[in-house]
């Protein structure tokens, strides 16, 4: 089986889930279909009772949802919605607090390239459909900058015209906290994907996971990686662009540009999806050297990148 990266969120357990039985009439598992963070939602788990599987996606859909409300820029209740509307949140729930955290040590880590505070900026292009009015992006870019950013357990505090998003890591975040709650209720083996793909343990070839890694989201699988109790997230320059205009998705903070398409893909593995994600999402934005300086500065961490000429730099 080769898992490719995907818009929809999947969760595939193996037979290995507790002690069940493998065989019987009512080991049929159970699914769930909707929508989540923006994308359809594809929610699996296979080799145990139909009852035990739709309890068990019972808690892995309040976990997203609960998060969702955390980080969704497509929820008008989520906490970061409203914090971009007023410019501060009162009490921030730990999960936050967490999440801003991290994105402070890549912040440091990719020395600035990755920065939520871009969301003015991705506005900007969004309105413009990739092609922005320079005076309106020197003012989206002026107003980023996550040094700018005042957190503390108290609030979080955004300056005047200031906006936050945080789609290059709350897809890793989320899987990660999915992990976990399947892993306490004894998932031993499967694949969690909520946007970035974790995999557990060995596949019931008892090897590790087939992860298909591509430039486009559900385009074909161009290389595959085999993964156990580990996470691949991928980013390109070019996986979505704005309207018909020549800009990705990816926007360096410092100039407001979109990011040069001197990566055809960047894959970054680690323990953890939203380290992963975060550094996959900045590593599109970095040199070959400072690509591979900041992985290292991660124990654990590896990246497979393919350049525009096909060059493959794996560390």
């Amino acid at each position: 089986m080769t898992l490719s990266r995907r818009r929809f969120i999947s969760i595939t357990a193996a037979s290995v889930l507790g002690a069940y039985p493998a065989l019987g009439a009512d080991n049929m598992g159970a699914r769930w279909q909707g929508v989540a963070l923006g994308a359809h939602a594809d929610l699996r788990l296979v080799g145990l009772p139909a009852r035990e599987a739709q309890r068990l996606l019972a808690e892995a859909r309040g976990e997203i949802e609960r998060l969702e409300r955390q980080f969704s820029l497509y929820r008008d209740d989520s906490a970061l919605v409203r914090l971009n509307a007023t410019g501060i949140l009162e009490r921030p729930e730990p999960d936050m607090l967490e999440l801003c955290s991290l994105v402070s040590t890549i912040h440091q880590v990719s020395a600035g390239k990755f920065d939520p505070s871009i969301q003015p900026l991705w506005s900007a292009y969004a309105r413009a459909k990739g092609v922005p009015d320079r005076k309106v992006l020197a003012t989206a870019c002026a107003a980023a900058g996550w040094n700018k950013v005042e957190i503390s357990q108290h609030s979080i505090r955004l300056q005047p015209g200031a906006a936050l998003t945080f789609n290059g890591i709350a897809q890793g975040f989320i899987t990660d906290r999915v992990v976990a709650l399947l892993k306490a209720q004894g998932l031993e083996a499967g694949l969690v994907c909520v946007g970035e793909i974790a995999a557990v343990g060995t596949s019931p070839r008892g090897m590790g996971w087939a992860i298909g890694l591509a430039d486009r989201e559900d385009g074909p699988a161009q290389a595959t990686i085999h993964l156990r109790d580990r996470a691949v997230a991928t980013s390109s320059p070019r996986g979505t662009m704005f309207g018909e205009g020549p800009a990705g998705h990816i926007l360096d903070p410092e100039n407001g540009m979109a990011a040069p398409a001197n990566w055809q893909r960047v894959s970054v593995i680690h323990p953890s999806a939203a380290i992963a994600d975060g550094l996959s999402t900045t590593g599109v934005l970095q040199s070959a050297a400072a690509l591979r300086d900041m992985v290292t500065r991660y124990p654990g961490a590896a990246v497979r990148a393919i350049d525009q000429d096909g060059y493959t730099l794996a560390v």
